[in-house]
This record gives C-alpha cells, structure tokens and sequence, in this order.
C-alpha cells in the first residue's frame, strides 16, 4: 500500500500513524476503529491563538501509542513502545534501529527548522543512514550538504534519507535531526504474532 501525505500542515502525527501501520498490515486487517481512535486522539495541540488542532501533543501521542498496542482485533495486534530524550538515538545498542531489523517502523520527531518540529515514518536502516517516509510533500531539500536527501525511486516507499551523524545532532540549529535531549520523542511499532 502506498503511503499517504498530510491533508493540512497540522496531521503529521495521525497521518504518520496510519502510515505506519499500513506499512505492517494489509487493508483487510485494519479495523475502522483503529483509523477513527487515531484521529480521536491526536491532532489535540492548541495553537498560541488558542486554536484546537494545532498538531498534536505529547499526551495524545502517547495515549493513541498505549491504545493501539492494547487493542487486538482479527489479525489486527501491534507491539508499541515509545520512547522519550536520551533513549532517542541511533547510536551502538539503540532500540530505533533494532526494531526496523526486526520488520518494525518507526515514528520520529525531527527538528525541520526555526521552532518547527515534525513526524516522519522510519522504515529501515543502513550502515550511512535511515530511510524515511515523510508525509509532507517536498520535492527537493536544499541547504544540508547531502546530509539529507530526497528519494525519488525507493522501492520501500522512502522518500527521504538521512545520515545517521547529522539525525543525531543534540541541537535544534540543524534541519531534519533529532535535535536536544528534551524534544526527542518516537514511537515504535510492530506486528505482533496472535
């Protein structure tokens, strides 16, 4: 199944999460409830004009994150974990990339510049780098030294690479990184065996 993009610049996170769980399950496994619970519980920011849906804040990650690893339906069964500033990394022993080795993804926060943070799909790794899905559209990335890259052709469906030293940059002066300890934020997902 092809990977969806954002309908506004608000629905990273939910769109990120359907994404997800299309890349580990087919379109006669998914029950609606899981698609209506998403929305349900993300897109729950408020913006400084006191705006409802202004992205979507750490409660409802972690909320929609718990809910879907306890509900179980037909095939339907995810493993969750998330993950919260120093266990957000991909250095040597670290759980993003174990769990893309393992047939998971991987929900990432990046930093994407001035005080804009945003979710992307982890879909696997190599030894320079991490192959992602990002749901909103860009065709080019310009300005990061082929730090980061736009990918046109990717047979997993990845449209964006980065080199594993500049997504672990501890600073949010860089575009597309993991940026400072207190920001780092993913979601792991797998299918789990009923």
């Amino acid at each position: 199944m092809p990977f969806r993009y954002q309908f506004s610049e608000a629905d990273c996170v939910p769109t990120t999460f359907l994404n997800g769980i299309a890349a580990l399950f087919g379109r006669g496994e998914i029950p609606p409830l899981v698609i209506q619970r998403v929305y349900t519980y993300t897109l729950n920011g408020v913006s400084r004009s006191n705006t409802l849906g202004d992205g979507t804040d750490e409660w409802g990650i972690r909320v929609t994150a718990e809910w879907l690893g306890a509900y179980k339906e037909g095939q339907f069964a995810l493993k969750t974990e998330y993950l919260r500033g120093t266990e957000v990394h991909v250095k040597r022993g670290n759980q993003l990339v174990a769990c893309l080795n393992t047939g998971g993804v991987g929900l990432c926060n990046l930093h994407i510049g001035g005080n804009v943070w945003h979710y992307v799909l982890a879909i696997k790794a190599d030894p320079e780098g991490l192959s992602f899905f990002d749901p909103y559209f860009q065709r080019t990335l310009k300005g990061l030294n082929g730090s980061a890259q736009r990918l046109h052709e990717d047979p997993d469906g990845a449209n964006l690479w980065v080199e594993r030293d500049w997504l672990d940059t501890y600073s949010n002066r860089k575009r597309y990184c993991f940026g400072s300890v207190r920001n780092r934020e993913a979601v792991l997902l797998w299918r789990r065996k009923r």
